[in-house]
């Protein structure tokens, strides 16, 4: 089965006003990122990928953001800012001390976005299976975190919300 892969503007353009809002970190850069749709069979709805030296050299990229374009097809504008902004937390950048003429620290800023190094894939801050939580609690700092952030959300977008979306884009 073929893959295909095309450039998204509509993608871009969402990230971008994600990044204004949650991302202080790629404000000044956010031509580093590449966004395109995957067209083909997938089991995820969206990547990130940081590039390879020969990718980077090729695209002038420092990370690539997918997304399946089916998935995409059948999420709600909330749902589709949700993947984009997911995809976005993936991406880590280092911060360097600022020092002035004295040798005094002056501030943290981000590192030079052009410098490879200074860029890391994040992981997720949780990865568990629900029945471990349902026997053992909450048993590690991340997933205690994870539930204090999950209390504090004043909405959860819930499969219904999810299933009475894809039926109307699809009806």
């Amino acid at each position: 089965m073929s893959v295909e892969f095309k450039e998204s503007l509509e993608v871009r353009q969402l990230a971008e006003e994600i990044i204004e809002l949650h991302h202080p970190h790629l404000k000044d850069a956010k031509e580093v990122i590449g966004y395109y749709l995957r067209d083909g069979q997938s089991d995820w709805a969206g990547k990130c990928k940081k590039c390879t030296a020969f990718e980077k050299h090729l695209t002038k990229r420092t990370f690539f953001v997918f997304i399946n374009e089916d998935a995409w097809r059948h999420l709600s504008n909330e749902q589709r800012v949700a993947l984009v902004d997911h995809e976005l937390c993936h991406i880590r950048r280092e911060k360097e001390e600022v020092f002035d003429k004295d040798k005094k620290q002056v501030v943290m800023d981000w590192a030079d976005k052009r410098d490879s190094s200074n860029w890391k894939i994040r992981e997720h801050d949780v990865e568990e299976f629900s029945e471990i939580i349902q026997r053992h609690g909450l048993w590690e700092q991340g997933i205690e975190s994870f539930a204090v952030a999950v209390r504090q959300v004043d909405h959860q977008m819930t499969l219904d919300d999810f299933n009475s979306s894809k039926v109307r884009k699809l009806g």
